[in-house]
């Protein structure tokens, strides 16, 4: 705002052309509809239930990786987010772990919502995650020498997995089909039209 110049203008007038081009779409929420992910990998669920997709990229934002997760309920996301972490993770799989960690405690928390409003959550809420480590990392598989350094707060999504009773669980998804890529990079048009209708419930 302090110093504009013909590449700010440009940027602004690619971000109206592509509102002005997408007006009516929206949102949509269907009853009964599941997260088209976990059917993918063959995880069928109550249509009450939430399920999420976390990524990072890891120093995209050059010093600092940039986290992006959305929890989806009835077909399309009902919470999101996209920001830069606040901490400079030496690996993908640390900035994934990151995001993961940010996920699963917005997923526990929108769990306990739920069964407020009468909706028990009957399942763990599975979170995508594309990347191998992160996922061998969250279930307790071991590493544990190399993720001394990783903040305790972080590492409490290991609880919500562990346990008799877990309230979420994490699957391995193929990087291509990760919506959440949408929040963490710029992607060619076909990815990012494919994301953009899984978590807006095209």
């Amino acid at each position: 705002m302090s110093n504009p110049g013909p590449v700010h203008i440009a940027a602004a007038k690619r971000i109206l052309r592509y509102l002005a081009g997408i007006r009516s779409l929206g949102i949509t929420y269907k009853r009964g509809a599941m997260d088209p992910g976990l059917l993918s990998v063959g995880v069928e669920t109550d249509p009450n239930q939430l399920s999420a997709s976390a990524d990072a990229d890891h120093a995209g934002a050059n010093d600092r990786s940039v986290s992006g997760w959305a929890i989806m309920l009835a077909g399309a996301m009902i919470a999101w987010s996209s920001k830069r972490q606040p901490v400079t993770a030496i690996s993908s799989t640390e900035s994934k772990l990151y995001s993961v960690s940010q996920c699963a405690l917005d997923c526990v928390y929108l769990r306990r919502i739920m069964e407020l409003l009468g909706y028990q959550q009957t399942a763990p809420t599975f979170i995508a995650q594309d990347n191998d480590a992160c996922v061998f990392l969250v279930k307790g598989s071991g590493m544990y020498a190399r993720t001394k350094h990783i903040d305790t707060r972080v590492q409490q999504v290991m609880e919500f997995v562990a346990g008799d009773k877990p309230e979420v669980r994490l699957y391995k998804i193929a990087g291509e089909y990760q919506p959440a890529d949408i929040f963490t990079k710029g992607l060619p048009r076909v990815a990012f039209q494919r994301h953009r209708r899984t978590i807006m419930g095209e």
